[in-house]
């Protein structure tokens, strides 16, 4: 089972990975459907480091939607 720091259940749902080798997963917590951002070295688990990287290595990469929007102009 994964953990936030601060004690509440995690489900994983995917990572992201920085250019600079820096993992966060995004996670809902306790059964909501909120999903927030962890950083993997604020995350606990019942048999340590090694359920956390088996976990993160099975998610998906996280999919960006496309927040740019061309806009006409009108003249």
């Amino acid at each position: 089972m994964i953990y936030s720091k601060f004690g509440s259940q995690l489900t994983l749902v995917s990572k992201t990975e920085t250019e600079g080798g820096r993992v966060s997963v995004q996670a809902s917590t306790d059964g909501t459907t909120d999903i927030h951002d962890y950083n993997v070295v604020d995350l606990k688990a019942d048999d340590g480091m090694n359920e956390i990287n088996a976990a993160v290595a099975k998610l998906p990469l996280k999919v960006f939607e496309n927040t740019h929007r061309r806009h006409r102009k009108f003249r």
